[in-house]
């Protein structure tokens, strides 16, 4: 009784031991090999491919600082370019202040100048000032009136045409 037990505790041991491995064999058939792992598993020295890793990855680094420098370096010549046109802009709206401040000077002193010379003209110069916008008045209602009387003729052709239409001779 003691040997079949042992027997039969062996053979469950071995039915274990064979179930593991059929596990581990369809583990290692379902594994997706990649182009890592392959490098991995074939390169003799993992120790160098490490170090070449490294040295290209300090390399991409060293390349980025890089540029990330000459990047920004590039902005600030810009941004100081900027600040010197943004400089030149404020001088010229001051020249152009300036300037319109003189020109409000010069119109006030020019109405001031027309209203003298507009309480300076003679009683017949008023009078003819005032006769020729009275012509220019009446020169504009004439204008006026013609187009309207040109727009009714229309209109009363058109009616004429409409009562007593032309009769067409068939031959």
């Amino acid at each position: 009784a003691v040997v079949s037990t042992q027997s039969t505790g062996e053979h469950e041991k071995m039915m274990m031991e064979g179930e593991d491995l059929n596990t581990k064999t369809r583990d290692i058939q379902t594994l997706r090999v990649t182009k890592e792992l392959q490098v991995f598993l074939f390169a003799e020295n993992n120790q160098q491919r490490m170090q070449k890793e490294i040295q290209t990855l300090e390399k991409t680094i060293k390349l980025n600082e890089n540029m990330h420098k000459r990047k920004v370096s590039d902005k600030k010549r810009i941004l100081d370019r900027l600040n010197a046109l943004i400089r030149e802009k404020e001088s010229e709206c001051g020249v152009l202040d300036a300037e319109l401040k003189e020109l409000a000077v010069s119109l006030v002193e020019r109405q001031q100048i027309q209203e003298a010379c507009v309480a300076d003209l003679t009683p017949a110069a008023n009078q003819r000032m005032k006769d020729i916008v009275a012509r220019r008045k009446l020169v504009d209602l004439a204008k006026s009136q013609s187009q309207e009387v040109a727009v009714l003729r229309a209109e009363v052709e058109r009616l004429r045409m409409k009562t007593f239409p032309a009769l067409v001779q068939n031959n």
